[in-house]
């Protein structure tokens, strides 16, 4: 059967696992100051492979011979959309006769309807963003390039410097299709836990716990009846459990992406943890969304768990709220391994299938979004991190108005991301649900990680 006619037939079971952000928080279109933070300790171990922010050199740019017309096919609303399109403007003073079109497609559910409609009719845009599980989609259904061989080609590709500029996490390699790298982010989120310093302090602790031991006893000395330690969203954290297994020494897939290894030792440690949590009545679960925010404002909870897109909102709140929270800040998740691990995750970029002219000009517009001048003034528009080291230094002024997002920069070298399959959505999925049970006290840990390792582990099996 033609690849396109079975892209269509799977299309409705398809869109209701397209890609949802792993990011509880929307992403603010504006930097906000954040008031008043507390930076947390900087860790004093090294990742095993860490970025450095060495000053890239930049490859020459091979401009088409004849005017190329790119179709950008983007999730990016309002300000966002207007950053992008004011970046494809100035990529086109650099690249004469290359034409970036970019076109707000509706949210990411209903852009990966649009792209997958599109492929299967034979017209594809030529390069799109999405989460990692829809371009996995993509990829099965032969319509997205691999990128290694653009990436290392002498005259257009990326150098030596710029790779070790690049941080690891924003390149996505798929274990399903020879651990090629089929993507490439611009921007990321990274999971962090949000903490209440005044409660802190006055509890005698000096700075926010590093270690999961130091986060239970945290608990025990603040703790009261209308105090939670944690508050959980109520559909579940998988990007949370994910960043605690990290923190563990774990991982949430295997690293041929065939089965699950949340199963394994620090994946069921992590569920006892949150089981303890909720039996010591240390933790409870969000009313509605958005409202473990909303109590943190009010100083009605010490810990949180997000992504750093809700630093804004955080910030806002907690002024809408009048100040009643005076010191805050974020810090890695804790951690019981030796080398800091933080979870990052956000949509990548993927170059379709069309011809080598249009894929070459695809693919230096992706390369112009991931340079250190034009990612910066994406991050000064949405407050998402860059994908180099370097990019630091064109937010000097950023960085000191928005004091925590300078401190969560650092972390960026120990980042991991979340797993690339097409399956990563639904098994999402199982292990909210699984920590939900938990929490409501209906199901075990070791049965909880059971029953969505099975699931997941079917979802990963079926073709």
């Amino acid at each position: 059967m033609n690849k396109y006619l079975v892209l269509a037939l799977v299309l409705m079971l398809a869109v209701t696992v397209a890609a949802c952000a792993p990011a509880p928080t929307p992403v603010p279109p504006t930097a906000v100051p954040v008031v008043q933070p507390t930076a947390a300790p900087p860790p004093t171990t090294a990742p095993t492979v860490a970025p450095t922010a060495v000053p890239p050199t930049t490859a020459p740019t091979a401009a088409p011979a004849k005017p190329v017309e790119v179709q950008f096919w983007t999730g990016q609303s309002g300000p966002q959309d207007a950053a992008l399109k004011k970046l494809a403007d100035s990529f086109k003073q650099k690249n004469p006769n290359i034409t970036v079109v970019v076109t707000y497609q509706g949210n990411y559910t209903d852009l990966y309807k649009k792209v997958s409609a599109a492929i299967a009719a034979g017209s594809p845009p030529d390069i799109t963003i999405g989460y990692q599980n829809d371009i996995s989609n993509y990829i099965k259904s032969d319509a997205v390039i691999p990128l290694d061989d653009l990436m290392k080609d002498p005259k257009i590709g990326f150098s030596d410097a710029d790779m070790k500029d690049i941080f690891p996490a924003f390149i996505d390699k798929y274990p399903q299709y020879g651990n090629k790298v089929y993507s490439l982010a611009f921007m990321r989120s990274m999971e962090v836990m949000y903490y209440n310093n005044d409660l802190l302090k006055a509890a005698g602790f000096t700075k926010p716990p590093e270690t999961w031991d130091d986060f239970l006893k945290a608990c025990a000395a603040i703790v009261k009846p209308d105090i939670p330690c944690y508050e959980m969203p109520g559909s579940g954290a998988a990007s949370t459990f994910a960043d605690w297994v990290f923190s563990r020494g774990g991982d949430v897939v295997s690293a041929d992406g065939k089965t699950v290894a949340f199963d394994k030792q620090p994946g069921l440690d992590t569920m006892n943890f949150l089981n303890d949590l909720f039996v010591k009545k240390y933790a409870i679960l969000q009313a509605k969304a958005y409202q473990d925010q909303t109590d943190f404002s009010l100083g009605k909870v010490v810990f949180t768990f997000g992504s750093t897109a809700g630093l804004p909102y955080y910030a806002s709140a907690i002024k809408d709220a009048g100040g009643k929270v005076k010191d805050w800040g974020i810090a890695p998740a804790p951690h019981s391994i030796k080398d800091l691990v933080v979870d990052l995750y956000g949509p990548s970029v993927a170059v379709l299938k069309t011809n080598p002219e249009k894929q070459q000009a695809a693919f230096l517009w992706l390369k112009f979004l991931m340079d250190k001048d034009p990612n910066a003034e994406w991050v000064k528009a949405t407050s998402y991190f860059p994908a180099r080291a370097s990019t630091k230094d064109a937010l000097a002024d950023f960085i000191k108005a928005n004091p925590l997002y300078g401190n969560a920069y650092g972390w960026l070298q120990y980042g991991r991301g979340e797993p690339t399959m097409a399956a990563w959505n639904p098994i999402r999925n199982f292990i909210g649900a699984a920590m939900v049970a938990v929490a409501n006290g209906k199901m075990t840990p070791a049965d909880a990680i059971k029953d969505a390792a099975k699931k997941s582990n079917d979802a990963l099996a079926t073709p």
